[in-house]
């Protein structure tokens, strides 16, 4: 029996489609759609005693106006009829909230599951053009405006057209002529939509992008406090964020007037309209052709229809955030640069290890400059090699197109004979280690940082682990041990620590692969020493390769790979090199020579 994959899934496979925000919506729901139906059908019973209490009232009029022995006795039964239908409301409407709710819930948990796993599918270069905090936005303040807007549908827009359609029913049923004289305020409204629709798209738009902009420019501050602090900028800093605030306000300034100028136009446009419907219907009772019952019916419904029409329209402000909402969201559902893993035969398990680069290239995007030339190398199982150079050489660059985050622009990168572009890289980034310049760690123990995404470790191997890292004085010194809580970005460890921790995190996995980018450039000669020997322990008989400023990381390496201006210029070991006086000689005796 097939199973149907997940609705968010179904939002990742051409059912989100930003430029059709009403097609996307209803698409959002397509495995609520039963809920939804129920909750409008509720509605519709839960709201009749508001709809039907002009009818009602009217009646009642009639019937003492016409007075008689039975005309009390037909406000009885008017009044206990319209007793029946408010004593269903508690229990419908509670029965609605609890649909409209659950769909509702449930369309929030799609999408953003379908953000979440779309962010997982993007490639490096998708993220070196967006700010962190701004994909934050979209998944929280974007997700609540397309919620808020199907609020303001299941609520204030049902109930507007519930109320038109009982209005024009009744009209028609008793009185045709001010059923087309109701039906007028409808193209109005539609007038008053196109009047202010380009307007409020173009500020909501323009909202969105300030408050994106605010959050990252708040999320830098938050960042570089230390920074700010160390040099006195506090006043710097506080005056270039307030002026970030100050475009917010400006902005929101706009928005808010635009509102409520729409809003008060809609309200006296149809203001005259109702003020025209009490004269005709008026002129209607004078002439006989309606009871005065019915008059008072009339006004009350176009009184309610007046009130539904400025409801839709007041809905039409969340419509054009919402609709911005779906727009900014499918700038990540709907991004082009896709990882794309799926149906690819995974990697070999365990891999031996060999790289080769053939005659690999490799050009920026968007006209930037060439990164990488005419690459061709042999990496072999269980080889450390070492890529050295100024900034700007390509040594990262290399280092990425081996991990698979970056293609070749021309050639191949192979691994175990096997290019990388045809395998599910997934399955060959769970046999590798990496230990970054800057070491990553989220507010949790140090036990869940250490196995992060591995389960079942015992304590026994991680004790070993930490051995080989050269922590297991740190960790029995900590007041929890092992679940010790870190603090957010592991704040309240030493920068050896964190470099120890991160080799300790490579190391539980095993790899057959190891990548060191920078890990000691940044510590001081104790740490670094340290840091040193629990490296050496994590590439024993593992293809390692190492991207190093400091030229005391990679005494032991096999080969050492010199890089200049994206091409190699030398290979060899370190004393080939330094024999060899060139372009190595010359990077070693920047290390080496001493200030006067």
């Amino acid at each position: 029996m097939e199973v149907s994959p997940p609705a968010w899934e179904k939002l990742l496979d051409g059912r989100f489609e930003s430029k059709r925000p009403g097609r996307t919506l209803w698409n959002l729901f397509s495995d609520q759609r039963g809920r939804v139906a129920g909750a409008v059908a509720l509605y519709v019973i839960k709201q009749s005693p508001a709809s039907l209490l002009p009818l009602a009232v009217g009646m009642i009029v009639d019937a003492l106006t016409k007075g008689g022995d039975g005309a009390f006795r037909k406000i009885l039964f008017i009044a206990a009829g319209y007793f029946l239908l408010l004593l269903q409301n508690p229990l419908v409407h509670t029965s609605f909230v609890r649909l409209m709710s659950g769909a509702l819930r449930h369309m929030q948990f799609n999408l953003r599951s379908a953000l979440v796993e779309r962010l997982q599918q993007l490639s490096i270069t998708f993220y070196e053009e967006k700010q962190t905090s701004a994909l934050q936005t979209k998944i929280l303040r974007d997700v609540d405006a397309i919620d808020g807007l199907c609020r303001h549908l299941m609520h204030t827009g049902l109930n507007g057209l519930l109320v038109i359609l009982y209005v024009t029913i009744i009209a028609l049923v008793k009185q045709p002529l001010l059923a087309l004289y109701f039906l007028v305020t409808v193209p109005a409204g539609v007038a008053l939509l196109k009047l202010f629709d380009r307007r409020f798209k173009e500020q909501y738009q323009a909202m969105r992008v300030e408050t994106e902009q605010m959050n990252a420019r708040v999320g830098e501050m938050l960042q570089m406090l230390p920074v700010t602090r160390a040099h006195g900028l506090e006043s710097v800093e506080t005056r270039d964020v307030r002026s970030v605030f100050e475009r917010i306000r400006e902005r929101g300034m706009q928005v808010d007037t635009l509102t409520e100028f729409f809003a008060s136009s809609s309200w006296f446009t149809f203001m005259c309209f109702q003020l025209a419907c009490l004269v005709f219907s008026a002129w209607l009772v004078v002439h006989h052709r309606i009871s005065v019952g019915d008059a008072v019916m009339y006004h009350t419904y176009f009184g309610m229809l007046i009130g539904a029409v400025q409801q839709f329209l007041s809905v039409f402000p969340a419509l054009a955030q919402g609709a911005d909402a779906v727009r900014s969201l499918g700038e990540v559902l709907e991004a082009e640069q896709l990882e794309r893993n799926e149906g690819k035969p995974s990697a070999p398990n365990p891999l031996r290890g060999e790289i080769v680069f053939e005659n690999v290239s490799f050009n920026y995007p968007r006209g930037r400059e060439v990164a990488l030339s005419e690459i061709s190398l042999q990496i072999k199982p269980g080889e450390t090699i070492a890529f050295v150079g100024e900034s700007g050489a390509g040594k990262s660059t290399l280092v990425n197109l081996a991990i698979g985050f970056r293609q070749p622009t021309t050639g191949s990168v192979k691994l175990d004979g096997r290019d990388l572009r045809a395998m599910d890289l997934r399955t060959y980034r769970r046999q590798i280690g990496v230990v970054p310049q800057t070491t990553l760690l989220f507010d949790g123990t140090l036990r869940e940082n250490v196995t992060y995404g591995l389960e079942q470790v015992s304590d026994a191997t991680l004790w070993k682990i930490l051995a080989d890292a050269n922590l297991t004085e740190f960790v029995r010194a900590l007041p929890q041990g092992l679940d010790t809580p870190l603090g957010e970005s592991g704040a309240r460890l030493s920068g050896g620590q964190r470099q120890r921790l991160a080799i300790a995190r490579a190391l539980v996995r095993n790899p057959r692969l190891v990548i060191l980018d920078e890990a000691t450039s940044a510590l001081d000669t104790e740490s670094e020493q340290l840091v040193q020997s629990a490296l050496v322990r994590l590439t024993q008989d593992r293809t390692t390769l190492i991207v190093a400023h400091r030229f005391s990381t990679i005494r032991h390496a096999h080969r050492i790979v010199v890089l200049h201006g994206g091409r190699i210029v030398e290979t060899g070991t370190q004393a080939e090199l330094l024999a060899q006086r060139g372009q190595f000689f010359r990077l070693a005796a920047l290390q080496t020579v001493k200030p006067a």
